[in-house]
């Protein structure tokens, strides 16, 4: 079943995958699917399958990865936007640290502001900092 979906994926047909996706309710399948989907460049379809990933943990995983897909393509408004859908911290850490890297500090604040946990918040607000600081040393 995997397999097929896969297939037509390749052939492009995601209007058929996203049909059959309905039928799958494993989430190691959907997690497969939607990581071909996003390898494919398929990211809203992959948030579609991602969502209907039962385990936390595995769907934030699978979100984090669209959201870095954004971020490397530049769409980072719509990975900020997709941070919201993500409840696991350490996703989140992964999304803002990703932002620093880019220079995109505020966008990285305001993936912050989601993290309860004052540890991975304080190593995000650190990440920003030094990020700050080694710029003015240029």
């Amino acid at each position: 079943m995997v397999s097929d979906i896969i297939k037509l994926i390749e052939e492009g047909n995601i209007e058929e995958v996203l049909k059959k996706v309905e039928e799958i309710k494993e989430d190691a399948k959907l997690e497969i699917i939607a990581l071909t989907l996003i390898e494919k460049g398929y990211y809203e379809e992959a948030v579609k399958v991602a969502e209907k990933i039962s385990s936390p943990g595995l769907r934030d995983e699978v979100l984090r990865k669209v959201a870095i897909k954004y971020i490397d393509n530049g769409n980072i408004e719509k990975a900020i936007m997709l941070s919201e859908k993500i409840r696991t911290e350490t996703d989140l850490e992964k999304i803002a640290k990703k932002l620093i890297e880019i220079g995109k500090y505020r966008e990285a604040l305001r993936v912050a502001e989601k993290i309860r946990s004052r540890a991975i918040k304080e190593d995000v607000l650190i990440s920003i900092i030094n990020a700050l600081l080694c710029e003015l040393e240029k």
